[in-house]
Parts: C-alpha cells; structure tokens; sequence
C-alpha cells in the first residue's frame, strides 16, 4: 500500500512538472483577456471585440485543428471566425476521437490547451522575424537566466526576469520608431486578447490531463517492477517549461497592454 501511495505521489510530481507551467501560464493569460475583454466590451461594445477577433479568433481555432491533426482526432466541423452567433461564440473546432486509443485520449489536453502554448510560439516566431534584433539579446538573457533558478519560488524569479528582459528590449526607442514594431505589437495584441480557454476547452483538457496521469502511474508501476527511473527522464523532458514561461511574457505583456486600453477607455466614457 505505502508503495502504491509512493507511486500516486510521484506521478503527481510529474504531472505537474510536466503540465504545471502551461495551466498556470493558461489560466493567468485567462484573467487577463477576460479583464480586457469586460473592459472593451464595456468602452466600445461589440465592435470593440471584433477589433482583435479578426486575426486573434482563427489563430485560436487553428491552433485546436494542428492539434487535432497531430493527435488524429477527426475535424468535423471548424468555424474560424463568428461575429453574430447570437451567443457570443466567435469560433469553435468540432472533433471526435476514439476513446479505446490513449493516444487520442492524452492528446484531449493538448488539443485543449493548444491555444495557449501555440499562440505563445507564433508570438516568438513573429519577434524572430519582425524584431529579429530584440529576439537576439532576449534569447541571451533567458539563456543567462536559466542556470542561477531552479525550485519554485525561483521559477516565478526566472518569469520576472524574463518579463524585465522583454520589456527592455521590445519597447525601446529604437522598436518605437520601426514600422515592424507595430505589426508585431498588432498581432501580438489580437492573439494575446483571445488565448484564454473556453469550458470545452478546459473540459477537454482535464479528460487528457486524466489520462496523462493514467499513463505516468503505468510507467511509474513498470518502473518498480523492471528496476527503471522515470523522474530523471521527465525532468529533462519538463525543462521545455522554462521557455514556455520566458515566451508566455510576450502574451502577458500584450495582454496588459490591452487591458490597460480596456480600462482606460471605461475611465474616459465615465468622465465624459
């Protein structure tokens, strides 16, 4: 029995090394958008959501079908984008799976959560080659940071980092003044404004973060009994979190950019 609780406990561990940082990255860039969106919606109604549903909505949707694709669950419908569906809906991917495959079934979280850690990777990618010169010295300076950090509360120390290093080099005088900036800053605010998860979507990653915990317990159990270690193979697998974290600064940053559009709005209609 100790043994069996040995178990649970580890998996557990892991789980959250695995998972922790995209749920925790994905439920704060949630309370953002959803104080932005209450805000815009409150300033400039519905035509102020659809100012950054335009692009933010289908790379949203897009990011559940890549997923789908990957995880071969079958699409059976897609709407990118709905301004007027009656009940504030702006888009959604319909799929189905097999249940009997644990394939498909982890791969619920990840078609889940995909907006996030997805949305977050077309950020990168979009300062790599719009503001390749402030990707450059943000790389190096997460680099630096990675060494000196490890346990938790230095993991929020290594966000705080990050967030500094970001905002010194992406709102300089220099970004200010480039064309480039302002695409970026752009796109970064319409994906950023619509990278939260609906219900169906944290429905659908709980029932994968389920069966990815079925799975670590299988492991864990085969591992007790052939005489193999999987914690040292997670944590290197888990080490990917740091740079989820280092990258989810740019949402955050864009993501308060907006909110603070949002609010200011709201102060300017009530003075009025």
């Amino acid at each position: 029995m100790q043994t069996f609780l040995h178990i649970l406990l580890l998996s557990t561990v892991e789980l959250f090394n695995l998972l922790g940082t995209i749920i925790v990255v994905g439920f704060v860039l949630g309370f953002l958008e959803k104080r932005a969106t209450a805000f815009i919606y409150h300033a400039f109604g519905w035509k102020g959501i659809a100012v950054t549903a335009w692009l933010g909505t289908p790379v949203h949707e897009f990011s559940h079908a890549l997923m789908c694709g990957i995880f071969r669950h079958e699409i059976v419908e897609i709407k990118w984008l709905q301004l007027k569906s009656g009940d504030g809906t702006l888009g959604y991917v319909s799929h189905q799976y097999n249940p009997d495959s644990v394939y498909q079934k982890i791969g619920n979280f990840f078609i889940g959560t995909a907006p996030v850690y997805i949305g977050i990777l077309i950020l990168s990618l979009g300062m790599y080659v719009l503001l390749p010169d402030t990707y450059r010295p943000f790389m190096q300076a997460i680099r630096a940071g990675l060494h000196p950090y490890s346990g938790l509360e230095s993991f929020f120390a290594f966000f705080g980092h990050s967030i500094g290093a970001l905002a010194s080099h992406l709102f300089s005088i220099e970004n200010l003044m480039n064309p480039r900036f302002w695409i970026f800053a752009i796109a970064g605010i319409c994906i950023s404004a619509h990278i939260s998860l609906s219900t169906a979507d944290l429905k659908g990653a709980w029932n994968g973060c389920l069966s990815i915990f079925g799975f670590l317990v299988f492991l864990n159990v085969a591992g007790f009994l052939f005489g193999f270690r999987t914690n040292g193979l997670i944590a290197r697998i888990s080490a990917y979190n740091l740079y989820i974290l280092a990258f989810s600064g740019i949402a955050f940053l864009f993501s308060l950019v907006w909110m603070s559009i949002g609010l200011l709005s709201v102060w300017a209609k009530k003075i009025r």
